[in-house]
């Protein structure tokens, strides 16, 4: 599949309107074991084609993380801002009408590795140097062309 039509199809088995109610810069917030039963790498780039610059979540499926990364994929770990919005919008999930909170914005902050959401502050542990690598060239193949080049 082309990154456009991964694009198109992201999240579909979850949400059938998902890709009509987010957008670009969108972040999306998981709760435990976020990417489990996700072996392939396209759970993580179909996200990132979709322009989600970066997902949130409590854990990550080791898997879907080392994916993520391979893929210059952005995946944070704060269980206390999941747990924080759990509780914040209990109602709405418990009622099964929340999967997208429109116009809320969450400020993530990684030179002090933390998350700020409606005057709340919430740390997180901060990429290890392999992993910053991998995102800030985009990814293992970019990062291999990089050293090929001698750059």
């Amino acid at each position: 599949m082309t990154p456009e039509e991964m694009a198109a199809v992201v999240m579909k088995n979850y949400d059938p309107s998902f890709t009509d109610r987010v957008g670009r810069g969108d972040v999306l917030v998981g709760a435990a074991n976020f990417g489990t039963g996700s072996s392939r790498e396209q759970a993580a780039t179909a996200l990132k084609f979709a322009g989600i610059p970066l997902v949130i979540a409590a854990s990550f499926s080791q898997t879907y993380l080392r994916n993520a990364y391979n893929n210059g994929y952005v995946c944070i770990e704060s269980p206390d801002f999941v747990e924080r919005l759990r509780t914040l919008l209990h109602d709405d999930v418990a009622a099964g009408t929340l999967t997208i909170v429109p116009g809320d914005e969450v400020e993530v902050d990684f030179a002090n590795s933390a998350i700020t959401y409606r005057g709340e502050t919430f740390g997180f542990p901060a990429l290890g140097a392999v992993p910053q690598g991998l995102v800030v060239a985009g990814g293992v193949e970019a990062q291999i062309r990089l050293m090929n080049r001698g750059g």
